[in-house]
């Protein structure tokens, strides 16, 4: 056995971004084949290269991946040979059954290389945004291994090297039902797990500190109140200043509020003192509240005449283009200029969102994707409302 150790944790984390990364394989290559695939959750294991169980997928066709960005190693897919054979069929229009007779020729070496580039493609793809980093992989290189031999060159590992391998179970509908493997450098696979750890961390924090319960509110003091309202228990007057006491702590001169109609002496308030309502003439002042006037605007006639409503029922007779978009994304000028047969755009809306139904550049409304006969068509679920329909409507 290796002596690598490796714990569950860590090969839980392999196996959920492995298993990420080929089920976005999966629907890739269910789309090319025009047919169904499963492709399972995957049986991690440690081995040293030299005791791989060769037997369960020899003769193999081995498909070699070496990631150049985001994160480094080599990752090679060992699959049956009677498997790719079955693959090519499906993929040419052949018999589905195997040929005695059946080359791994130059023409079909290039199918698997087309399969290969659809699958590792959508995989990284996938990887990238469940990692949250650009991850970019070399062009599939596949070769025929009649017996896996890691010592044959191109020299992939040492007998005595301990690898990572990832068992998958294949399934491709009424074709395949069988299994491949995904060997991994360990520096690789350690790579991977502790990148999925750490976002996890990163999230279970987040989320703590969105539940943790918020910090106590301080008790706020109330501000102090001059020294008369604190006496008399009365609020302040609208004019005079608050939060001030008279001055030296004492009242006006004399100890008693001004006489009826008299003005304190000078004309103006004592400083900090505050009299009493009804004394000196300060009162409440009275707001008068009255209803808004509103203007009435004359009412205008907006309907059509006769010539315009023929006009109308002209226009009503004109074909406009309709189109349904299924989403939309915006690349560089260098982004487009790269792409190749075989290139995956990823649109910004998710798989089972409604569709836009487009009519000369307005959107009009959504709906869903349906099929009728073979065709495709959509089911109007909702309406736009928008000044384009409603100056279609318009009579």
């Amino acid at each position: 056995m290796a002596n690598f150790e490796i714990t569950d944790i860590q090969k839980d984390a392999i196996g959920e971004i492995m298993n990420v990364g080929m089920g976005s394989a999966a629907t890739a290559v269910s789309e090319l084949l025009d047919t169904k695939v499963l492709i399972t959750t995957p049986t991690i294991d440690v081995v040293k290269a030299g005791e791989l169980k060769r037997e369960q997928i020899e003769p193999a066709i081995c498909v070699k991946i070496v990631y150049t960005k985001g994160i480094t190693g080599t990752n090679l897919m060992l699959l049956k040979q009677d498997d790719v054979q079955m693959i090519i069929n499906q993929l040419m229009g052949q018999p589905l059954e195997l040929q005695p007779d059946f080359e791994f020729d130059e023409l079909n070496i290039s199918a698997v290389s087309e399969v290969m580039n659809q699958m590792m493609g959508s995989c990284s793809t996938a990887l990238s945004k469940f990692l949250d980093m650009n991850i970019d992989i070399s062009a599939p290189e596949p070769r025929v291994m009649d017996l896996i031999d890691f010592t044959q060159e191109p020299r992939d590992f040492d007998l005595d090297e301990e690898i990572v391998t990832v068992t998958f179970r294949l399934t491709i509908e009424d074709i395949i039902d069988s299994e491949f493997v995904s060997v991994l450098k360990v520096n690789l696979a350690k790579e991977l797990s502790e990148r999925l750890m750490e976002i996890n961390a990163k999230e279970s924090a987040e989320q703590a500190a969105k539940d943790a319960p918020p910090l106590a509110a301080e008790s706020v003091a109330p501000p102090p109140q001059s020294a008369p309202q604190a006496a008399q228990g009365m609020p302040p007057q609208q004019g005079y200043p608050q939060g001030m006491p008279p001055m030296g702590g004492m009242p006006p001169m004399g100890g008693m509020p001004p006489q009826m109609g008299m003005p304190p002496m000078g004309g103006m308030p004592p400083y900090g003192y505050y009299p009493p309502p009804g004394y000196g003439g300060y009162m409440q002042p009275q707001i008068n509240i009255q209803n808004a006037q509103l203007h009435q605007f004359e009412q205008f006639d907006t309907g059509l005449s006769g010539d315009q409503k023929d006009n109308l029922k002209l226009l009503m007779g004109v074909p406009m283009q309709i189109s349904v978009e299924i989403g939309t994304t915006r690349k560089r000028v260098k982004e487009i200029l790269e792409f190749s047969q075989g290139t995956i755009i990823e649109l910004e809306r998710q798989a089972g969102a409604p569709v836009d139904v487009v009519v000369n550049g307005n959107l009009i409304a959504r709906g869903d994707v349906v099929v009728i006969d073979d065709n495709f068509a959509v089911r109007i679920t909702e309406i736009i409302k928008s000044k384009f329909m409603d100056s279609l409507g318009k009579e």
